[in-house]
C-alpha cells in the first residue's frame, strides 16, 4: 500500500477517519509501514486529491487519522478497456491491475463464450467491483478509480460505445473543457487470435482515447471479431502464445499506454 486511500463516507464530522481492526489496512499501518501515533502516511481521497493522514491514536478497537489534502492527483489515462467477463477470481485481479495502470473506464461484457455461472457472481451481479480498484489505486499512489460498466452483450456495449462517442461529438465545445480525453471517438484496437491480424506493437499514432477490447478466457467467436470490425474496430494479435486474460490484459494496457507515451 502505497497510499491510504480515503473515502468520504470514513471521514467524521471532526475531519478524522477511522480504520477499524477489522479493516486489512490497521495490520498492514502497524505492522507493514511500523507506524504509531504522531507519524504521517501518505493519502488520497476519493474526490481525487492527495496529502498526507497523520496518525492520532491507535487502540485495539482502531487508528484514528486526520487527513490533510495537498494537491490534486493525475487524471487517468485516456483508455478504455472493453473486456469480455472472465472468472470472478481473474476479474478481481484485473481490475486491480488496471485500476494501478490509470485506465479510465472498464466495462465488463457477457460474450458468447463467457461462462454464465459467472454472471452470479458479486463481482458481476452485484457491482462490487470497489475493493479491487481501491487496491490499484493505493499500489498506484494514485486515488482516482476507473469508471466500471457491465452489459449482458458485446453488442450492447458496443452501441453504448458509439452512442457514447456521437453524444461525445455533439457535445465537444463542452467535454473538452471538462474531459478532454474522452472528447472524440479515438482509435478502437480488439485483440483476437487471427494470424492475418495486426500484431499490436506494430501500430502507431494512436488517435486518443483509445478504446481497447479483449474476449474472456476462449477469446472472441468469429461473429463477434466480425461484429467488433463492423463498429470499427482494427483487428490486433498479442503474437504466437497463448496467453490468459489476465496476462493479456496487463501486456496490452501496458504497450498501448506507451505508445501514448504515458508509461
Amino acid at each position: 500500500m502505497n497510499m491510504l486511500f480515503v473515502a468520504g463516507e470514513s471521514v467524521d464530522a471532526a475531519r478524522e477517519i477511522a480504520i477499524p481492526r477489522a479493516d486489512r489496512r490497521y495490520e498492514h499501518i502497524l505492522k507493514v509501514l511500523k507506524k504509531a501515533p504522531g507519524d504521517e502516511i501518505s493519502a488520497g481521497s476519493a474526490d481525487g486529491f492527495l496529502g498526507m493522514a497523520r496518525i492520532l491514536s491507535v487502540s485495539d478497537a482502531e487508528i484514528r487519522l486526520s487527513f490533510r489534502p495537498e494537491k490534486p492527483a493525475e487524471p487517468l489515462h485516456p483508455l478504455r478497456l472493453i473486456l469480455g467477463f472472465p472468472r470472478p477470481i481473474q476479474a478481481n485481479r484485473i481490475l486491480k491491475d488496471i485500476s494501478s495502470l490509470g485506465a479510465a473506464q472498464i466495462w465488463l461484457t457477457v460474450t458468447e463464450l463467457t461462462e454464465k455461472s459467472y454472471m452470479k457472481s458479486d463481482i458481476f451481479a452485484n457491482r462490487e467491483f470497489s475493493s479491487a480498484l481501491i487496491e490499484g489505486a493505493e499500489q498506484a499512489g494514485n486515488p482516482r478509480l476507473p469508471e466500471v460498466k457491465t452489459f449482458w452483450s458485446l453488442k450492447r456495449a458496443l452501441d453504448a460505445l458509439d452512442s457514447l462517442d456521437t453524444r461525445n461529438a455533439a457535445e465537444k465545445p463542452v467535454l473538452s473543457e471538462l474531459i478532454p480525453q474522452f472528447a472524440a471517438s479515438g482509435t478502437r484496437i480488439a485483440l483476437h487470435p487471427d494470424s492475418q491480424a495486426v500484431p499490436i506493437s506494430a501500430l502507431s499514432l494512436l488517435e486518443k482515447p483509445v478504446t481497447l477490447a479483449i474476449g474472456s478466457e476462449r477469446g472472441w467467436t468469429e461473429q463477434e471479431a466480425a461484429l467488433l470490425q463492423h463498429y470499427g474496430f482494427t483487428i490486433c494479435s498479442m503474437g504466437r502464445r497463448i496467453l490468459k486474460t489476465e496476462t493479456a490484459t496487463v501486456a496490452a494496457v501496458s504497450i498501448i499506454l506507451s505508445k501514448l507515451n504515458l508509461l
